[in-house]
């Protein structure tokens, strides 16, 4: 299996037809396919695999006259780039296996020949049943044997491993060739894990025109890493690291850009009958995510100012959905210094013109960084005027009076519960320090019915945003903020029942608060229509 030329890839054609490509058919083929069919997280491995790839072989771009060149260019390039590196992308190269050691083995301790030194593969699987993941609808009556994976299977799994892997655990004692390591200190995470990262990309009509868009020139790129000389450096494949002191090849695949974008993460080797892989010690590939920033923030994470006024990666988190921060993903970048800033690429982003941006993020629990608690993914169409300070602005505040309306609509739902369950006050007093988890279950099923119809009509905001400065701005807003205002009243009617003459009366009190106007049991069953959400 060579993934330079072997189809493993997921990918979608513009018939809506799924195959497989290799690395070479998404840049000779890439204008025939829509996009990658993939997972997240693997989204955002795969892009940077296939973005190193192109810098790589283009040697750049330097500047805007070099990207410009790069869709006549990049698929001779490319072509020609993996036909002299072919051996590095062998899965199962005999002395060079892609993103492995083959010198890795068990220390001989009399029980070298026993399969105790070997994990299976589905550790290399944020998706599959391993360690604290989930082992629902993944298995199957098989005699506890393992099945071996196909090659375009493990090809994906160990370079979204590579990527994500989490902090924590303890390597074994391994060799490496001669050397021996024993004790190694825990492994590290992966450049792209902790604290749910959000990674943004812009998506084009095709998947060549997307990795186009996402390839910042090298002038761009002194708006991570300052004014100093950017330490572009090399793909791990090109400064391969030959032991554990290789220095040399560990500052340039832990400290370079090239370098992190394909990373090893954990020194492995994916045994011939793919069921099980040897783990051996992790490399320590510093992230701006850590305590005290010690690397540059990642090309396609978002930086944002916390309530401290400091600098912090975005993180997608399980209660918020994605687009109620996309004020902060669009931010342009401008320098090195700034408070916030969006993903690099914005800045190929032609001024006055729209564009699409998938953001994703894997989403992990805080007290336990190892085990996954979703997989998200977003596409927006970003209307030209969000780019604006004014459409920001704009923007966030639409959100922040959605998320005000929601709160109201939970404070109206409490005082329901109130005034019809005597016994509701004395439940809460006594839940002590769990009463917030016990309110927040009572009004879950109406903000759920609320921001999903939010959600849908997501397009009245984005329309607003893009009549600021024309004569139809008044018009959008008023939609937009009728739309949640009747949602609102809409989800308050699900949660809350009308059946008794007891649930009538705390239903009007809710109503009141809900809509600022008294309501008797007749009214509040009517249409809104003309009562101001202000």
């Amino acid at each position: 299996m060579n993934v330079a030329f072997d189809p493993w890839i997921p990918v979608i054609n513009h018939f809506g037809e799924r195959s497989l490509a290799s690395i070479h058919d998404v840049f000779a083929e890439g204008e025939q396919y829509a996009d990658l069919a993939v997972r997240p997280h693997e989204r955002v491995a795969l892009m940077r695999l296939l973005l190193c790839v192109a810098y790589a072989a283009l040697n750049g771009p330097k500047d805007l006259d070099e990207w410009e060149q790069v869709p006549h260019k990049v698929a001779a390039a490319t072509g020609a780039y993996l036909k002299e590196w072919q051996d590095s992308f062998d899965l199962f190269h005999p002395e060079i296996p892609w993103l492995q050691v083959a010198q890795l083995q068990p220390i001989p301790n009399g029980k070298s020949n026993s399969d105790d030194d070997w994990t299976p593969i589905t550790r290399l699987s944020f998706v599959r049943a391993s360690g604290v993941t989930s082992t629902l609808f993944d298995q199957q009556s098989n005699g506890g044997v393992e099945k071996p994976w196909r090659d375009d299977e493990l090809a994906l799994s160990l370079l979204t491993f590579q990527n994500y892997f989490v902090a924590g655990g303890k390597a074994s004692s391994r060799l490496w060739g001669e050397t021996e390591m024993k004790n190694p200190p825990n492994p590290k995470g992966g450049p792209c894990s902790g604290k749910s990262i959000l990674f943004s990309f812009i998506r084009q009509n095709n998947l060549l025109a997307t990795i186009h868009y996402n390839l910042s020139t090298y002038d761009d790129l002194v708006f991570l890493y300052g004014e100093s000389e950017v330490p572009i450096g090399k793909p791990l494949w090109e400064v391969p690291i030959s032991g554990p002191n290789d220095d040399n090849a560990l500052e340039n695949a832990t400290r370079t850009h090239l370098g992190r974008f394909v990373p090893q993460t954990r020194i492995l080797r994916i045994h011939h009958d793919r069921t099980k892989v040897l783990l051996g010690a992790g490399f320590d590939y510093p992230k701006y995510q850590d305590d005290k920033n010690p690397f540059a923030p990642d090309a396609f994470a978002t930086l944002s100012i916390n309530n401290k006024n400091e600098r912090q990666l975005l993180s997608a988190r399980p209660n918020r959905s994605l687009w109620r921060m996309l004020h902060s993903v669009v931010v342009k970048a401008k320098n090195s210094s700034q408070g916030g800033r969006g993903p690099l690429c914005l800045l190929n982003i032609q001024e006055g013109l729209p564009c699409d941006i998938i953001s994703c993020a894997m989403l992990t629990n805080p007290q336990q960084a190892a085990e996954l608690v979703d997989l998200i993914e977003s596409v927006f169409r970003i209307p030209a005027n969000l780019f604006e300070p004014e459409g920001r602005q704009t923007y966030q505040e639409e959100v922040e009076k959605a998320e005000h309306k929601a709160s109201l609509l939970a404070s109206s739902i409490e005082i329901y519960r109130y005034e019809f369950d005597g016994g509701w006050k004395g439940r809460v007093e006594s839940a002590g320090s769990k009463s917030y988890d016990l309110r927040l279950k009572l009004h879950s099923k109406a903000t759920t019915h609320y921001w999903t119809a939010i959600e849908k009509n997501l397009g009245y905001l984005m329309e607003h945003v893009q009549s600021i400065g024309g004569d139809h701005v008044d018009e959008t807003r008023e939609k937009w903020r009728k739309m949640l205002f009747y949602s609102a009243c809409d989800a308050y009617r699900t949660a809350c029942g009308q059946e008794t003459p007891r649930q009538i009366r705390a239903f009007a009190k809710g109503w009141q608060k809900l809509t600022g106007q008294k309501a008797s049991a007749q009214t509040v069953n009517q249409e809104e229509e003309g009562v101001s959400d202000e």
